[in-house]
Parts: C-alpha cells; sequence; structure tokens
C-alpha cells in the first residue's frame, strides 16, 4: 500500500549541533524510504556534519550566516518532493506525525498547510504557564478562522504543499515573523490550514528559541502581518469591536487610520478605548454591525464573547465577518 506523496525534510541550523542528532534521527524514524531530510547549516561556529546519521537520505548544505528564511529557502531549492515537512533541530518528530499528515493531504486536496499537536517541556522542570497555555491554544484551535489571534499552526509541526508554498513565492525575509508570514500568503492565495488531532512534536521550551530572543517576533511585528491580512481579506465599511482593553484599543486605531466607522462594544459604558467609546455590553445585538473583531487578549474572555456575538448576530460569518483577533 502506497504511504503517500514523498517528504522533503527542510532543517534549518545555526550552532545546534550539542541536540541536532536526535532531531534528525526522530525525523528518519518516521520516514519512508523515498523521504529526504535537508539540513542546512546557516554559519555554524560548530560542525552539523560531524553528529549527522549515515543515512542516504540526508543531505547537508552550508551557506553563511543568512537567518532562518534563508535557509528555509535554501532547502527548499534543494527539495525534490511535494510535501514539505518543517522541523528544528531542538525538536523530536513523534511517532506517526508523517502518516497522519499525508492522509490529511490526500483525503482534502484544497489544504496547503497541515500542523498537528504538540508536547511542549523544559529542562529542570515545567513549562511556564503563559507556555503551556499556548501550547494548549495550539493543539486546539481552528487555524482558519482564528489566524489574525496568534500563528494558528506551530511552523516545526506543520507539512506544507510545496507547489502552494512555490505559488507564493516561499518563506519571505523581513522585520516579521517568517512562519506567520507564509501561513497568511498561503491563505490570501486561497489555501486553507488544517491540523491533525494527534501530537506530532515533541518541543522544548529553551530561552534560547528564536521566538524569545529574535526581534522579528515581537508583538508588534505580528500585529502588522495581522491588520494586512485583515485589510485584504475582511469586508470594507464599518466595525465593531467587542473589548476593551490594549487589544481592543489597538483595533480601534487600526480602523481609524484606515478611515473607516468604529463602534466599540465593551464590559463597561463610556470608558475610552484607545480613540473611542465604549458601548456597554446591552448594545451587542443591535443594530448593522458590519465587520466584527473580537479583540480580547484573554482566551476565556475571548471565547466567551465570541460565543455572544455569534448568538447576538447568527448572520456573520466566521473568518469572513466575524473575527477573534489578538
Amino acid at each position: 500500500m502506497s504511504l503517500g506523496p514523498a517528504v522533503s525534510w527542510l532543517l534549518p541550523v545555526r550552532d545546534g549541533a550539542a541536540f541536532l542528532r536526535g532531531a534528525v534521527e526522530s525525523a528518519l524514524a518516521d520516514s519512508a524510504p523515498g523521504d529526504e531530510l535537508i539540513v542546512v547549516d546557516d554559519g555554524s561556529r560548530d560542525d552539523p556534519a560531524a553528529v549527522l546519521p549515515a543515512d542516504p537520505r540526508v543531505r547537508l548544505l552550508r551557506q553563511p550566516p543568512g537567518g532562518i528564511a534563508v535557509a528555509l529557502e535554501a532547502a527548499r531549492a534543494a527539495a525534490r518532493h511535494p510535501l514539505l515537512a518543517r522541523i528544528d533541530a531542538d525538536d523530536r518528530v513523534l511517532p506517526g506525525r508523517l502518516a497522519a499528515q499525508r492522509a490529511a493531504f490526500a483525503a482534502d486536496p484544497g489544504l496547503v498547510a497541515v500542523g498537528g499537536g504538540v508536547r511542549l517541556h523544559r529542562a529542570g522542570g515545567p513549562p511556564p504557564a503563559g507556555m503551556a497555555r499556548w501550547a494548549a491554544w495550539m493543539n486546539e484551535n481552528d487555524p482558519m478562522v482564528e489566524r489574525l489571534v496568534e500563528s494558528p499552526l506551530v511552523h516545526p509541526a506543520t507539512t506544507f504543499r510545496a507547489s502552494a508554498v512555490a505559488a507564493v513565492g516561499g518563506w519571505r525575509q523581513g522585520d516579521f515573523p517568517e512562519d506567520y508570514a507564509l501561513l497568511l500568503d498561503l491563505v490570501a492565495a486561497g489555501g486553507r490550514l488544517g491540523r491533525v488531532a494527534s501530537p506530532v512534536l515533541s518541543m522544548e521550551d529553551r530561552p534560547t528559541r528564536l521566538t524569545r530572543t529574535d526581534p522579528r517576533y515581537r508583538p508588534e511585528a505580528f500585529a502588522r502581518l495581522r491588520q494586512a491580512h485583515l485589510d485584504a481579506a475582511g469586508p470594507p465599511g464599518a466595525v465593531t469591536i467587542l473589548g476593551g482593553g490594549s487589544t481592543a484599543a489597538a483595533w480601534v486605531g487600526w480602523a481609524h487610520a484606515r478611515g473607516r466607522a468604529v463602534r466599540v462594544i465593551g464590559p463597561r459604558a463610556g470608558v475610552p478605548v484607545g480613540a473611542a467609546v465604549a458601548e456597554g455590553p446591552a448594545a451587542m445585538g443591535r443594530g448593522a454591525p458590519g465587520l466584527v473583531l473580537v479583540a480580547i487578549g484573554v482566551r476565556p474572555v475571548r471565547e466567551a464573547v465570541w460565543d455572544a456575538a455569534r448568538a447576538a448576530w447568527p448572520a456573520l460569518r466566521p473568518g469572513v465577518d466575524l473575527w477573534p483577533v489578538g
């Protein structure tokens, strides 16, 4: 029986020889004989070649330090297969990942990227509460509807359709998170994001992860990508923003900057929210809301208000004119 399309693993690394072998071996253990694993040494001061197993499926490319997007593009240019599976040097692939993701692609030709659940751990103790909440959301969100809350798929747990990545120009280098930019580019081009239910990656929460240390992953960079995506995807006209904190205030600023009429419904009437003043909860369901943004940072509260908005305005379409946003 066929295992499905062959897979090219893309693994960029810089100074990660101390843990690289475990990542490579875990990926190979989950791979078929025809798959391949492309390691890109992004200007390491150590020697990745010294720890790589002697397996014909493994290829090592070297480049001067260029960053993760440049390394991923080098790997993509060398990849020979129709599916591209991401992994980072300090992660471990869980058994069954590729089988589950291959099956998802086969069942739904419209999928361009398929993620999966992650198991988060940290040396010396449990992950911080904030990271645990992040992992829980990553394992449960609807990646199409909730793509403006946060990057909805864990990058090294995601496998991509190579033709779709090529069609949008691949991973872009810039002052923004390259993984989130690619997911939004894929959706903007008409693709859909999916996730398998099973955990597919064991992920160590290291203090040195790029998401903690690289300025391209700062909140403002994520916000610019969200706003640009909604500029293109959301309907024009008036905006109703549900929320009363800093997340709502930032979206009020976005709407005003684009000359859009703004209405805010918050927990208390008369309270300033950015450059607007909130109406109280009793206003929910009144009038034509236009584009509705549930702009609340705390997940349980956001989900409760989301449910209330859907009940109040049942004609709104999630991911079209009703969005949860971060």
